[in-house]
């Protein structure tokens, strides 16, 4: 699997003729990293904790601990990319669509609050085809290289919060990895004049993945002023098994131990601060993996800010405005990748009820770039995330 990943990997880079991914940095190693978060954390540049208010997350279980009422979500990713090779290199663009989390909560009596979710973690779709020329031994025929890899990495996660006192909450998620990858390889050849036809080439395999994940997770509440809340997530070794008709054998992935902490603050009643940092050390993984790039530790921070107060057309509609770093684990040929964003978008209240919202929609719009020493990925990405409660 891994080298199949890498010889698509270079030929992405190197030239591909037609391409469609969330990105190219999706060919090296595990995939791109997906945040499991709504509209809401994208446009206020969080990573997944420490917002202030009720949430349906495994990355943040203790905000479970916040709601009073049935929810909801459901959240879709399209992305609009523009890449290019600083160096000299070909150049050109691609979009594609992803969901990265549908979750829904229900209250367990007296014992706090129960969440099903199912959250993308690795995205490694894309394809890419080439024309190329290939010596044989009747001279140089033109032949045309198809990829494709479809699949990633998914969670399915069980999730517990509740509410110990007016101050302080707690969550639990228990999560099943899980997710298919198919790559394949084939090498259409054109027919020689007055020659037979050329067989195509072909190489590649099917994995299905699956392993476990258990996060814990604290906040604390300071009033209606603040609130600081903080998630471990450990896994264990996250396993890809090949089919019976894939050459190779199943391999394992370490997955390291991921912290994230956060927090969100009232500065006036109509304008909320937040910050949040998370942090992994993917070093113990590069073993695991063919590719001779290093790993090592994936450190994210972002911040951000919400005027509560605002509205459209008769209805609250929260504006927020933020900004996030990243560093992807996984590398091409080109050195450590980093990916930046500048963020912003707006929340849709669509039915209020006593102070609890039963139905609202969340926008967060990003402009960013992700990079190496070899090429630069620029995007927008749009992150919708539909809620409804009290059903």
């Amino acid at each position: 699997m891994n080298r199949i990943a890498l010889t698509l990997a270079m030929l992405t880079v190197l030239g591909p003729g037609a391409l469609e991914a969330q990105s190219i940095f999706s060919a090296a190693g595990l995939g791109v990293p997906v945040d499991a978060v709504g509209g809401r954390h994208r446009a206020l540049g969080n990573l997944g904790v420490g917002l202030m208010g009720p949430d349906v997350s495994a990355t943040d279980p203790s905000a479970l601990g916040l709601m009073v009422a049935p929810s909801a979500i459901f959240t879709s990713q399209p992305s609009w990319v523009d890449f290019d090779h600083p160096g000299g290199g070909p150049s050109g663009s691609f979009q594609s669509s992803r969901f990265p989390m549908v979750g829904i909560a229900y209250p367990a009596s007296s014992l706090g609050m129960m969440a099903l979710t199912f959250s993308a973690m690795f995205d490694q779709r894309y394809q890419a085809n080439r024309d190329v020329t290939v010596d044989l031994s009747e001279g140089p025929i033109g032949a045309t290289d198809s990829f494709l890899s479809d699949g990633g990495v998914s969670r399915l996660n069980l999730s517990w919060g509740r509410s110990l006192n007016e101050t302080l909450s707690v969550g639990l998620s228990a999560g099943r990895y899980t997710g298919k990858i198919t790559r394949r390889l084939v090498r259409q050849f054109e027919t020689p004049e007055g020659a037979a036809p050329i067989e195509p080439y072909q190489a590649g395999g099917r994995w299905t993945y699956s392993g476990n994940a258990l996060t814990g997770g604290a906040s604390a509440r300071f009033g209606r002023v603040a609130r600081l809340a903080g998630s471990v997530t450990w896994s264990g070794t996250l396993t890809a098994t090949a089919s019976e008709d894939t050459a190779g054998g199943d391999v394992g992935y370490t997955i390291p131990l991921e912290i994230r902490l956060g927090a969100s603050a009232l500065l006036s009643p109509s304008i909320m601060v937040n910050a949040s940092y998370a942090t992994a050390d993917w070093t113990e993984t590069a073993q695991d993996l063919s590719s001779d790039a290093p790993l090592t530790s994936a450190t994210s921070y972002g911040f951000g800010l919400e005027l509560a107060q605002a509205s459209l057309i008769g209805r609250r509609t929260p504006l927020r405005f933020g900004y996030r770093s990243t560093d992807l684990p996984f590398q091409l040929a080109g050195g450590a990748v980093t990916e930046t964003a500048y963020t912003g978008g707006l929340g849709l209240v669509l039915n209020e009820q006593s102070g609890l919202i039963l139905a609202s929609v969340d926008l967060g719009i990003e402009r960013g770039e992700r990079k190496d020493l070899d090429l630069v990925e620029r995007f927008w990405r749009a992150t919708l995330t539909v809620r409804v409660a009290g059903f």
